[in-house]
């Protein structure tokens, strides 16, 4: 069964309900970090727990739509920022799962030293009841998004 899911701004991120902010320093250029982001097929490599990655309409840009399984989720994002070496943000707008009425995931990318600094940003607005318990969300979501910090270990090409 799909649960679809409200679209909304790319800066709704920052003023969602429910944020969880992961910043990491990796050894790498802003463009291998958003060659890597932008590797969708890629993730798998490095993302604990996706297992899988379909491409569902253009393979790269912003209207990118792909599906990714993340342990027993199964979730379809749509990018709606796509800035070579700075910035890419997409939105969930359909889930195997119930309960989010908005989830955004902005990454941020800077030069810091040697190297780069991402910022991961998730913006998540539940439904009633969930919405209740936004420290339950936060836990859920924190765990289903927390693969992200496998891309500390990514091989980045040329660092």
């Amino acid at each position: 069964m799909n649960f679809h899911l409200e679209e909304r701004s790319p800066g709704w991120v920052i003023d969602a309900p429910i944020q969880i902010r992961r910043r990491v320093w990796l050894p790498a250029t802003p463009e291998q970090v958003f060659a890597m982001l932008a590797d969708s097929p890629g993730w798998t490599r490095w993302f604990k727990g996706m297992s899988k990655v379909r491409i569902d309409g253009p393979a790269t840009g912003v209207g990118t739509l792909r599906t990714v399984w993340v342990g027993p989720n199964r979730v379809q994002e749509h990018f709606i920022v796509w800035e070579p070496s700075r910035q890419i943000t997409f939105h969930i707008v359909q889930s195997s799962s119930p309960g989010l009425r908005v989830m955004v995931e902005d990454y941020l990318i800077t030069p810091a030293g040697n190297g780069s600094t991402l910022v991961a940003t998730v913006g998540v607005e539940a439904h009633w009841p969930l919405s209740r318990l936004p420290g339950l969300v936060r836990l859920i979501v924190g765990r289903a998004t927390s693969g992200v910090m496998g891309i500390t270990k990514a091989p980045f090409s040329g660092s």
